[in-house]
Order: structure tokens, then sequence, then C-alpha cells
């Protein structure tokens, strides 16, 4: 589930898995490596993956299915958003 989850993300951003990789500093092939050898990421690279996309552990494991740490951080973001409108219209 990881690889693919994490294949997805790699897409979306327009990224190959190789280059992720070694933003990583890990081997070139080590997503492959994941898919084809069926090999487990250790937590430590779980954790860099997860940060590398700004998405939750949990959300790369896929226990959940909507990125909640994404959606957190938009929620805060509309949030500063109507903050700064409000003081604008004092002004």
């Amino acid at each position: 589930m990881i690889f693919y989850r994490i294949n997805e993300l790699a897409n979306k951003r327009g990224k190959s898995l190789q280059r992720i990789a070694i933003d990583l500093g890990l081997g070139q092939s080590y997503f492959y490596n994941m898919k084809y050898f069926k090999t487990s990421p250790s937590a430590d690279v779980i954790v860099k993956v997860a940060d590398y996309f700004h998405v939750s552990v949990d959300y790369l494991l896929g226990l959940e299915a909507v990125d909640n740490y994404a959606r957190g951080f938009d929620d805060g973001m509309d949030f500063v958003k109507k903050a700064m409108l409000e003081s604008l219209k004092k002004v």
C-alpha cells in the first residue's frame, strides 16, 4: 500500500520516484525495490517521505483515506485569510 501512495503523490507533483529517492538521500531504485522485492521501509524513511510530501504518516500508510494533515493546514489557512479580510475591513 505504501508504495502506491508514494507513487500517487509523486505523480500529483510531477516528480519521478528516482528524483524523490535522491532528494531523500536514498538509492535511486529504493522505491522500485519496495514494489518488486516487497521490502518494507524503515520508520525513519516513512517519516522522511511523509515530511517530503507534507502528508501524515497515517495517510502514507493507508490508515486514512483522506490526508487530514493537509486538510487541517488548509483549514488553518482559511482562518488566517478570514482574519486578514476582517482586519482590512476595519481600515
